[in-house]
C-alpha cells in the first residue's frame, strides 16, 4: 500500500494502548525482512572480482542462520555472527577458526558488527557494546550504553557512531523507550556526545562529509496517523562533531530500512514502495520515485544509489534528481529479487539473488559482466566482497567463500 508522504514537524503523542499492535507489526517487518546494514568500515572500496576465475574456495558450518553478511576485517580474517551463536573469526584463506567470542551472559546481536580494520565492534544483549582485537579476539574495551545496539555502528576516522533501539527481534518492546545516538572514541569507547531520539533505530547511520552531518532514522507511534505498515518515520540530521540537531524530517513512509548520503543529498528506503531524496542541509524532500515493488535495502557510491525491488529489477539512480541511470532485470521468476544491498567493487555492482545467483553488473551502465550459480539458495541477506574474495551466508547456517585467485 502506498500512502501520500508529507513532511511535518509536530511532536508525536505517545500511547500505551495501541503500542502492542504497532510494535508487533514493526517487529514482524524487522524479522521477516531484516534490513541489511551498510558496510561500516573505514577500508577502501574493494576491487572488482574476475568472474572468469571466481570459484568456490571453502564452506563453514556456523550452526545457525546467518542474518548479516560476513564481515571481512582485512586480508586475513572474516567475521561471522550466526543467530544466537558465538562471534566467530575465520581465516580468509581456508575457513578455519581463528577465535570465537561468546558473552558470559546474554547474546551477540548478529547484525551489530562493524570494524575499523583493527578492532571488531559488536553489540551485546543488555545494552553493552564491546571492542575486540581482530587478530586475537581479546577484549580491548567495553561500555554499558543501557540501550540495545542491534545494528552495526558507522566508523568514520577515529569515531564510532552507534545507534540504539527499544524494539526489534529478540527485544521486549518498551512503549516509552527513547533511543539514543552515541558518538564514541573507537580507540577506547569514551563518549564524545549523545543525542536522544523519540524513535527506535534499526539501521546504520549515513554520513555526508560536505556538511559534516550524520543522518539517523527510525519509526515511532502517533495515534493520529493510521498505518498498518510499520508506523510513521523520523529522520534526524546531526552535527557529526557535537550531535547538535540541524533539522528533522517526518513522513508516513513506515519502517526505515536504509540510508545513503552524498553530494548534499540523503536518500532513504522505507516500508512504502518509494525511494526518497532529501536536501542534506535543509531536510527538504526534493524527489520521490515509485520503486515498483518491495525493496529490501539500498547502497550508494558517489552520486549514484543502487537497489533492487521484488519485481526482479535492479535500479541505479542519481541521488540529486532521482533520475534513472539504468535498470537491469534479474529474471528467473517473479520473486528472484536482489537480497539486501548490492556491493560496489571497482566498476562492478555485485549482488546475490534470491535463487542463489551471484551477479556482477557494470556499475556505470548496468550491462551484465558475469553471473555465477551457487548453493546459497536459502540466504536471508546480502554478500560481502574484499580483495579477491566474496562471502555469503544462508538460512541453514553455512558460510560460503569464493575467490578469483
Amino acid at each position: 500500500m502506498k500512502n501520500f508522504i508529507s513532511a511535518f514537524s509536530v511532536t508525536p503523542i505517545r500511547i500505551n494502548w495501541l503500542w502492542p499492535a504497532i510494535a508487533g507489526l514493526l517487529v514482524f517487518a524487522a524479522c521477516s525482512a531484516p534490513p541489511t546494514p551498510p558496510a561500516a568500515t573505514a577500508t577502501p572500496r574493494p576491487v572488482s572480482l574476475n568472474g572468469d576465475n571466481l570459484h568456490p574456495a571453502w564452506t563453514f558450518p556456523a550452526g545457525a542462520p546467518i542474518n548479516a553478511p560476513p564481515l571481512p576485517v582485512n586480508d586475513d580474517i572474516v567475521i561471522v555472527a550466526p543467530l544466537g551463536g558465538p562471534l566467530t573469526a575465520l581465516d580468509i584463506s581456508d575457513g578455519t577458526i581463528r577465535w570465537t567470542y561468546a558473552p558470559p551472559a546474554g547474546r551477540v546481536w548478529e547484525r551489530s558488527c562493524a570494524t575499523d580494520g583493527r578492532l571488531i565492534f559488536v553489540g551485546l544483549e543488555g545494552g553493552r557494546l564491546l571492542a575486540l582485537e581482530a587478530a586475537s579476539g581479546e577484549i580491548v574495551w567495553q561500555t554499558d550504553l543501557g540501550i540495545e545496539v542491534q545494528m552495526s555502528p558507522l566508523v568514520i576516522d577515529d569515531t564510532l557512531y552507534v545507534v540504539t533501539t527499544f524494539v526489534g527481534p529478540g527485544i521486549t518492546a518498551n512503549p516509552n523507550g527513547r533511543a539514543k545516538v552515541f558518538a564514541l572514541s573507537a580507540a577506547d569507547g569514551r563518549q564524545r556526545w549523545a543525542f536522544e531520539t523519540g524513535n527506535y533505530i534499526l539501521q546504520t547511520p549515513a554520513f555526508d562529509s560536505g556538511p559534516n552531518l550524520l543522518y539517523v532514522a527510525g519509526s515511532y507511534t502517533d495515534p493520529t496517523i493510521e498505518m498498518d505498515e510499520g508506523g510513521p518515520m523520523r529522520l534526524y540530521a546531526l552535527s557529526a562533531a557535537d550531535g547538535a540537531l540541524q533539522w528533522r524530517y517526518e513522513s508516513e513512509d513506515g519502517f526505515v530500512k536504509a540510508l545513503y548520503a552524498a553530494d548534499g543529498f540523503v536518500a532513504f528506503i522505507a516500508y512504502q514502495d518509494f525511494v526518497n531524496g532529501l536536501n542534506a542541509e535543509t531536510g527538504e524532500l526534493v524527489w520521490q520515485k515509485d520503486t515498483g515493488n518491495w525493496v529490501p535495502s539500498l547502497s550508494g557510491v558517489g552520486d549514484t544509489i543502487y537497489f533492487g525491488s521484488a519485481n526482479t529489477v535492479v535500479h541505479a539512480m542519481n541521488i540529486a534528481t532521482g533520475e534513472t541511470r539504468w535498470q537491469y532485470n534479474i529474471g528467473g521468476g517473479s520473486f528472484n529479487y536482489l537480497l539486501g544491498r548490492p556491493v560496489r567493487a571497482g566498476d562492478d555492482l555485485i549482488f546475490l539473488a534470491q535463487q542463489g545467483d551471484i551477479i556482477a553488473l557494470n556499475a556505470l551502465d548496468g550491462s551484465l559482466h558475469w553471473r555465477l550459480q551457487t548453493d546459497a539458495t536459502t540466504s536471508r541477506t546480502s554478500l560481502s566482497v574484499t580483495n579477491g574474495w566474496l562471502f555469503a551466508g544462508d538460512g541453514a547456517g553455512t558460510v560460503f567463500a569464493y575467490t578469483d585467485r
